[in-house]
């Protein structure tokens, strides 16, 4: 009975002790396609939900202080603009679809898009609010400054990889990205001052109460990688890439914005006013993606996050926002040279998780399947 049971426990130990590679579901090597073919051609295509933090209003606290302490050099006394609200992390919905060829799965092209959208209204928290003190000329304030009201990012991939097998299981090797971005935002802007008895138009309400300006970014760069590949199970493969993001290009930024102007009298109109600015931008930091791809003959099943880590900087900012209003009584998004937007780098950041169903086609000597 003793040796009976010291046979069935070193059985269990044996089969649980059994290395990952020789396992019996896991049992081809991973140079080969469904356990059998050396070409395959992918089609995949999903959805997927994520988190923004957009550099496009990062960028707006700090500029619009600074640009609003360049302001006393030729305007004294107009209002500061003191950010004391940031935007916060903002949803956004994804659509993904790439094409894949695959050579004994060390070779790979791929053609990939994804698009990220956000959509929002004026009850999210899509802005900047500031707080201007008051001054001999303006009684205190408080304002929303920047609202975002729509994000559009677009990328577009060209990727050769090669990975090595260094194991049954394992493969890493390099890749490169032929990388195209694009980025359209659809923003509004906002302040609001009031002169004092004191000013030389005494008690005049000035308020921005929006408007409609489109901020558009187009970028280009090749970007290098590592990828990498881990076999769980003849059906299960885990994926990991990570890439240097470097882009530039350009950015321009044209609308308008509704200003009204309520007079002591009681009487008011409204005036519009137009910004436009342009110049050239830079985009640098890292593309993480990992990836889990589940198999059953000819059909995937890829549950997966990207995550996008970017510093942006201006080389060039260019532009006014040009009209009749009093540049003093109101806060423009920038002021003739961009030297605030030029001085430091901006935070813009995206998380996405998302899933991919597809389907593939294989062949080698013999057939297609």
């Amino acid at each position: 009975m003793a040796e009976e049971n010291t046979k069935e426990g070193s059985d269990t130990t044996t089969k649980t002790s059994v290395p990952l590679e020789d396992r019996e579901d896991n049992k081809t090597r991973m140079d080969i396609f469904n356990q059998v073919y050396e070409h395959r051609l992918m089609l995949r295509g999903g959805w997927g939900i994520g988190k923004l933090s957009p550099a496009i209003l990062n960028e707006t606290g700090p500029a619009w202080f600074q640009n609003s302490l360049f302001r006393q050099i030729s305007e004294p006394g107009a209002p500061l603009s003191i950010p004391y609200k940031p935007a916060k992390e903002l949803g956004v919905n994804s659509q993904f679809w790439d094409i894949r060829y695959g050579y004994k799965n060390k070779f790979e092209v791929q053609f990939a898009e994804d698009t990220s959208l956000g959509v929002y209204s004026r009850n999210l928290p899509a802005s900047n609010n500031f707080f201007s003190p008051r001054t001999d000329t303006y009684w205190a304030s408080s304002f929303e400054g920047n609202r975002l009201l729509r994000f559009e990012g677009v990328s577009q991939h060209l990727r050769f990889s090669y990975t090595h097998p260094f194991s049954k299981i394992f493969m890493i090797g390099p890749s490169i990205n032929f990388h195209r971005y694009t980025e359209r935002n659809n923003i509004s802007y906002g302040s609001y001052s009031t002169s004092r008895p004191e000013a030389s138009i005494p008690n005049k309400v000035t308020w921005s109460i929006g408007g409609d300006a489109n901020a558009e970014y187009s970028m280009k760069g090749i970007l290098p990688g590592i990828f990498t590949k881990f076999k769980l199970r003849d059906w299960w493969e885990l994926r990991a890439r990570v890439e240097l993001l470097d882009r530039k290009g350009n950015f321009s930024v044209l609308g308008s914005q509704i200003i009204q102007e309520i007079f002591t009298d009681g009487s008011s109109h409204l005036t519009g006013v137009v910004p436009a600015y342009g110049g050239k931008v830079r985009d640098k930091g890292t593309i993480l993606n990992l990836e889990s791809s589940f198999q059953y003959c000819r059909f995937s099943l890829d549950i997966g996050l990207i995550r996008q880590d970017v510093k942006r900087t201006y080389e060039s900012y260019l532009g006014d926002t040009v009209g009749n209003v009093p540049r003093s009584d109101y806060s423009a998004r920038s002021v003739y040279i961009g030297f605030s937007e030029m001085s430091g780098s901006i935070k813009h950041t995206i998380t996405e998780f998302y899933i991919m169903p597809g389907v593939s086609f294989y062949y080698d000597s013999d057939k297609i399947y």
